[in-house]
């Protein structure tokens, strides 16, 4: 009796430290998924509460399980930043960043259709003291185990991402001081990633880092919300960096997801780069662990999002200004699957941020 018990403890150990995974290799499976699209077109936001059944649609177009409205979106979120949606998946509250730095809290987001409640939505602003020059917001992640949410902010005097502690408590109409997150001499900052106290981020350039004296171009950094560590941080030539750098964590297995805009980039290989969060610390000039996506399918790769614990990857596109109705769904990234390719119906909306939630259900 006490081997049988001892054998059972075992095998309950064994499954905590593989991170209860599923049989082909991801942490939480695919199923229990939603995703939230901002349309810039009518300043809502589009909810599919079934990624699975998204993905397995036959259908040209696709329209939204609901639609989620309020006066305040179109008011405080007249153009969204690039990446500027993202979902705090333990409070249920999703976050909404203009790329002015206003930013937009829904809560009990699950439960919502049609026209929120005011007491529901929240609006608040980063101040105007310590912005750079010329500069636009992009990228937003919500760390939830830290209720920190950081912004990125790139302008023409350098880079810096914003700190915002006790993001879910956050009052009506708040101006959030600057607390900046930033390397000496990086620019281009475009992508921002985090979970239980870490955070990610890339930059389009800047100094030289370590012992790659020669190179200054794209690197990804990692940190905590009080400052990055020079020898966290991946950079050189085979890493297949480049412009705009959006990024996508897998907490689940800890895989960082990098998007390359290939079009701008100027290059023409597979536009989702693939890195572990263990390859941080190691060697600068590393090569991703593995490469996704159609250099002829996605050539305009701008913004990804994953699901967090749950084994979905999900991508849109866009040149410049202008986005798309297009949406690219990854299941099972690192199975080798292909993405499938959506179009939302109404075909006239333009998507620049999108979350995905894996705790739908």
């Amino acid at each position: 009796m006490i081997r049988r018990l001892l054998a059972g403890l075992a095998a309950v150990l064994s499954m905590v430290a593989m991170g209860c995974k599923e049989p082909d290799g991801s942490s939480g499976g695919t199923t229990g998924v939603a995703l939230y699209a901002y349309d810039s077109t009518t300043s809502s936001v589009f909810v599919w509460s079934d990624l699975s059944a998204l993905y397995d649609s036959t259908a040209t177009s696709v329209a939204p399980t609901k639609t989620i409205t309020s006066s305040v979106f179109s008011t405080k979120i007249g153009s969204l930043a690039w990446g500027g949606l993202c979902f705090d998946r333990q409070n249920g509250y999703l976050y909404m960043v203009s790329d002015t730095g206003t930013i937009v809290r829904v809560s009990n987001i699950r439960t919502q259709s049609g026209d929120v409640a005011s007491s529901d939505v929240v609006s608040f602003s980063l101040s105007s003291t310590g912005r750079l020059s010329s500069s636009t917001f992009g990228q937003a992640s919500l760390d939830p185990q830290t209720d920190t949410l950081y912004i990125t902010e790139n302008g023409s005097s350098g880079t810096q991402i914003w700190v915002v502690s006790n993001a879910s408590t956050q009052p009506q109409s708040a101006t959030i001081t600057l607390q900046a997150l930033a390397a000496s001499g990086d620019t281009g900052g475009t992508g921002v990633a985090s979970a239980s106290g870490s955070v990610y981020a890339f930059m389009l350039s800047g100094d030289t880092v370590g012992t790659v004296t020669t190179y200054t171009g794209p690197r990804l950094r990692k940190g905590t919300a009080s400052g990055f560590v020079g020898a966290n941080t991946i950079i050189g030539p085979s890493t297949l960096l480049g412009q705009y750098g959006s990024l996508a964590l897998d907490t689940g297995n800890g895989y960082l997801f990098v998007a390359r805009h290939n079009t701008d980039a100027g290059v023409s290989t597979a536009p989702i780069l693939v890195f572990t969060t263990g390859m941080f610390g190691q060697a600068y000039d590393q090569a991703p662990t593995a490469t996704l996506g159609s250099a002829t399918d996605q050539p305009n790769l701008r913004v990804i999002a994953h699901a967090g614990t749950k084994d979905w990857l999900v991508g849109l596109r866009g040149n410049d200004s202008t986005a798309f109705a297009t949406i690219d769904l990854w299941k099972s990234p690192m199975g080798g699957t292909a993405a499938k390719t959506i179009v939302a119906s109404p075909t006239t909306a333009l998507f620049k941020g999108v979350a995905v939630d894996g705790n739908a259900s």
